[in-house]
Order: C-alpha cells, then structure tokens, then sequence
C-alpha cells in the first residue's frame, strides 16, 4: 500500500508497507485492536502524529511524529512523547513479547 500524499511528512513508509494496514492488529490477551488498519488511522495535526494504534489505557497513542524515525507513544497526562520502536513490526514483537509497554 502506498503512503497517501497527505501524509508523506511521516515516517510511516514501514505501517502502510506491512500487513497490518491492510487489517490493523488484534492483540487477544489485552483485547483490543494494538494496530488499526490504514482506513482507521488517524492524523493530529495540533500534536504532529500520525495515530496508527493505542494500548488501550489512559488516552495513550502510537504514532508517527513528524520529523521523527520511529513508533512513539503519546501520553495525553503528562503532554510527553516516548520513543516505543524503530518501526511498527518491532512495536507488536516487543508488544507480544512484554519487552514493550507504557
């Protein structure tokens, strides 16, 4: 899949390349959808992210930042912006691993 031509100020070229823009992620344990699927992304341009997945607790988002490599989470609480993973792959392996969590 193609990165859409609004969007190509984010890094996101790893997201619309993999499966999981085609059908997002559903990680069974936590019961929530990890990853959504491209017609589910979301863009915040007052925060500068591209929002392709949420853990599920307290407002938190992954996504891409502009002018940032990587999968970032951002914590609505405290304003901040975590660097989860290099890419959108090695958030869901160290997701499912439990190496990875906020």
């Amino acid at each position: 899949m193609q990165v859409p031509a609004h969007l190509r100020g984010y890094a996101c070229d790893d997201y619309f390349a993999s499966e999981w823009a085609e059908r997002g992620f559903w990680d069974d344990p936590s019961q929530l959808t990890l990853i959504v699927p491209a017609a589910e992304v979301e863009e915040r341009p007052e925060l500068q992210l591209l929002v392709v997945g949420r853990p599920g607790v307290d407002g938190i988002l992954f996504g891409y930042r502009v002018g940032h490599p990587g999968l970032w989470a951002y914590h609505p609480i405290d304003r901040e912006f975590v660097l989860m993973a290099p890419s959108v792959a090695e958030l869901v392996e160290g997701w499912l691993s439990g190496k990875l969590a906020v």
